[in-house]
C-alpha cells in the first residue's frame, strides 16, 4: 500500500514538473510579446511627447518676437485707438494661427485684444495675478497653462514684457489653443492624458477626463481646482486608484474590488521638467490577463497531447513555436523602425518651426521696409532648407549604400565645392577653417557625388561637434605620398568617447540625429577601394584620416607653373 502511495506521488511529480516545463517554454514568448508591445507603447509615448513639446516649441518665440514691433508699443500710449488695435491685433492672430493676443499695461489690465468685438472680450479685464504676467514683468519669458476667465477654456499663455528704453510698460501676452492635439491622440491605441505639478488633467484623448485629477485629490489641489476650472467641472477622476507597485517604468493602480491581486489598470508616463508636467498612457491590464488565460489553455492542450499524442503533437508545438519566434521578429523590426522615425521626425521639426518663425518674422520686416534684413532672414531660411536636403540625403545613401561611386574625380575640387557650401554656416558659427593641399590635382577612385556625400557629413559632425567650444577650428589637409592620396580633417571638439562603434548604424553620439552620417561615409570609401580611421587627437579633438590608392591617367601630364600659382590662388594657407 505504501508502495504504491509512493509509485503515484513519484508520478504527480512528474506531471507536475512536465506541467511546470510546459507553462514555462509557452510563457516566455508571452512575455516577450508584452515587453515589445510595452516598449512600442514607450516609443508612442515618446512620439506624444515630442509633438506636444514641438507645438509649444512653435509659438515659444512668438511673444518676444511681437514686443519688438513699434505698433505694439503704440497700443500702450495715450493716442492709441483701441477698435483699430483690436482689427491689428485680430490679423496678426489670424496671421499666427494662435487663439487670442491681448496687451497689458504695467497694473495687468488688458488694454486691447483680439477679441475685442466678443462678449467674452479680455479688454478691461486685469489679469495680473497671472503667474505669466508676473513672470514678463520681470523680465522673463512667462509660459502658463489655464484656464480662460471669460471663455473657461483651458488654453497655453506665452508673455514677454514691452520695453520703452530700459524700463518695461507692459506685456504682449498670446494664447494657444492645444486642443488639436487631442484629435490626433485620439487615433492612437493609448488613452493619453498631461496632468501639472497637481495632478489636474487638462489634456486627454478622453473628453470625461478633462479637469478630473489623476491620483488623490489633497487639500492643496482642491484650492487649485477652484482658482482654475469652475467647481461643477471638477470632481474625483473615475480612473484614479492607488498605487500597488512600480514595475521598471510601469506603475501599477489598485482594483476597487480585488485590489493589488488582480489590478485592472496600469500607466506608463514621461515627465515633461520645463512645464512640470506628466504625460501618461493608460492601458488596461486586461490584455495581461488574457494572454496569461491563452498561456494556461495552451499550456493544458500540451499536455494533454504530450500524453496521448507524443509524436503527433511535437511537431505542431515546433510549428507553433516557429510562428511566435517570427511574429516577435517582426516587433522587434517594427519597434526599431518606430525609433528612427522618431528620432528623424524630432530631427526634421527644428529647422521647420525656425523656417516657420523667420519667414513671420520678415513678413513683419517687409511691412518695415527692413529689406536688408529680410534678405538675412531668407540666407538662414536657405541654410535650413539646405540642412534638410543633407538629412534627407543622408537617408537616400544610406537605403543604396550598396551602389558603388564609380569612376573618378579631382579630390581637391572637391573639397573646395563642399566647403564653399558650408560658406554661411561657417561663418555663422565662427568656426576657423585651415586648408592645406600639396597640389591642385589630384585624383582618386571616387565620383564627385560620393566625394560630396564624405566631405558634407564629416564637416557637419564637426561643425556639431564643436558646439560648446568657444574656439572652434577645421583642419582639412590633402596630401599625395608613396602613390597613396592621404586626406586628415581634424576638429577641436570633445573627441570621440568610443571609436569602435562610430561607424555603426543608427549610432550617433549627438542629442538629435540619425547616426547614419559615418556609415555612410564608410560604405562610400569602401565601395571605392578607400579606407577610413579615426581617433582622438592628442592636442583635443576628433581626426578623421582617409586613404585611396591615387587614379592614374597616363594622358595626364605634370603640373606646369600656370597649375601651381592658380593653386595658391584657389587654396591659401589659411581659410
Amino acid at each position: 500500500m505504501i508502495g504504491r502511495f509512493l509509485s503515484r506521488l513519484k508520478s504527480w511529480l512528474l506531471h507536475g514538473l512536465l506541467v511546470a516545463a510546459i507553462f514555462l517554454m509557452v510563457s516566455n514568448p508571452f512575455l516577450t510579446d508584452v515587453q515589445n508591445k510595452i516598449g512600442a507603447s514607450e516609443l508612442l509615448l515618446n512620439m506624444y511627447r515630442t509633438s506636444l513639446e514641438t507645438e509649444v516649441a512653435r509659438y515659444k518665440f512668438l511673444p518676444f518676437i511681437l514686443s519688438q514691433n513699434d505698433r505694439i508699443l503704440e497700443i500702450l500710449s495715450d493716442r492709441f485707438d483701441p477698435v483699430e488695435s483690436g482689427y491689428f491685433l485680430q490679423r496678426t492672430k489670424y496671421a499666427t494661427n494662435v487663439s487670442a493676443i491681448y496687451v497689458l499695461d504695467r497694473t495687468g489690465k488688458v488694454t486691447a485684444a483680439s477679441n475685442w468685438h466678443r462678449e467674452d472680450s479680455y479688454v478691461g479685464r486685469n489679469l495680473g495675478f497671472r503667474p505669466y504676467f508676473k513672470d514678463a514683468m520681470a523680465g522673463r519669458l512667462g509660459q502658463f497653462y489655464g484656464v480662460g476667465l471669460s471663455s473657461t477654456t483651458p488654453g497655453f499663455f506665452l508673455s514677454y514684457g514691452l520695453r520703452k528704453d530700459e524700463d518695461i510698460i507692459g506685456v504682449i501676452a498670446v494664447e494657444v489653443n492645444l486642443s488639436e492635439l487631442e484629435k490626433v491622440w485620439r487615433s492612437g491605441p493609448d488613452d493619453i492624458l498631461v496632468s501639472d505639478v497637481d495632478g489636474t488633467i487638462f489634456l486627454s484623448s478622453n473628453e470625461s477626463w478633462k479637469h478630473k485629477t489623476f491620483g488623490q485629490v489633497g487639500s492643496s489641489t482642491v484650492g487649485l481646482l477652484d482658482r482654475s476650472i469652475p467647481p461643477a467641472r471638477t470632481t474625483h477622476n473615475p480612473i484614479a486608484r492607488k498605487r500597488c507597485y512600480r514595475l521598471g517604468s510601469i506603475t501599477v493602480y489598485k482594483d476597487p474590488n480585488y485590489a493589488c491581486l488582480f489590478p485592472t489598470t496600469f500607466s506608463l508616463q514621461e515627465e515633461i521638467v520645463e512645464f512640470g508636467w506628466t504625460i501618461h498612457s493608460i492601458q488596461p491590464a486586461r490584455p495581461i490577463y488574457q494572454s496569461l488565460l491563452l498561456v494556461a489553455i495552451i499550456t493544458l492542450l500540451i499536455y494533454l497531447s504530450v500524453v496521448f499524442l507524443y509524436r503527433n503533437i511535437r511537431n505542431k508545438y515546433k510549428r507553433s513555436i516557429q510562428k511566435l519566434r517570427t511574429q516577435l521578429t517582426e516587433n522587434s523590426k517594427l519597434a526599431a523602425i518606430g525609433q528612427m522615425a522618431t528620432e528623424v521626425a524630432h530631427d526634421f521639426n527644428q529647422p521647420l518651426s525656425a523656417i516657420y518663425m523667420l519667414l513671420d518674422t520678415s513678413r513683419l520686416l517687409l511691412e518695415r521696409k527692413m529689406y536688408k534684413d529680410v534678405d538675412d532672414n531668407l540666407m538662414l531660411v536657405s541654410s535650413h532648407i539646405e540642412r534638410l536636403k543633407q538629412q534627407i540625403s543622408q537617408l537616400k545613401s544610406f537605403a543604396s549604400r550598396h551602389r558603388v561611386p564609380r569612376g573618378h574625380a579631382n579630390i581637391v575640387e572637391a573639397a573646395h565645392s563642399s566647403l564653399h557650401l558650408f560658406q554661411l554656416t561657417l561663418k555663422k558659427q565662427d568656426v576657423q577653417l585651415q586648408f592645406h593641399t600639396t597640389q591642385a590635382d589630384i585624383e582618386v577612385p571616387c565620383n564627385e557625388i560620393g566625394l560630396g556625400q564624405i566631405f558634407s557629413n564629416l564637416i557637419t559632425n564637426a561643425i556639431e561637434a564643436m558646439a560648446d567650444q568657444s574656439k572652434k577650428r577645421i583642419t582639412i589637409s590633402i596630401a599625395r605620398k608613396d602613390q597613396k592620396v592621404i586626406v586628415k580633417l581634424r576638429d577641436n571638439g570633445p573627441g570621440i568617447p568610443d571609436p569602435s562603434k562610430i561607424y555603426e548604424s543608427f549610432y550617433t553620439t549627438k542629442k538629435s540625429g540619425t547616426g547614419l552620417g559615418l556609415a555612410i561615409v564608410k560604405g562610400i570609401l569602401e565601395n571605392s577601394e578607400g579606407s577610413i580611421t579615426v581617433g582622438n587627437h592628442p592636442e583635443g579633438g576628433a581626426e578623421f584620416t582617409l586613404t585611396w590608392t591615387e587614379w592614374k591617367d597616363e594622358t595626364r601630364k605634370g603640373n606646369s607653373a600656370e597649375d601651381d600659382r592658380a593653386l595658391e590662388e584657389l587654396f591659401p594657407k589659411h581659410i
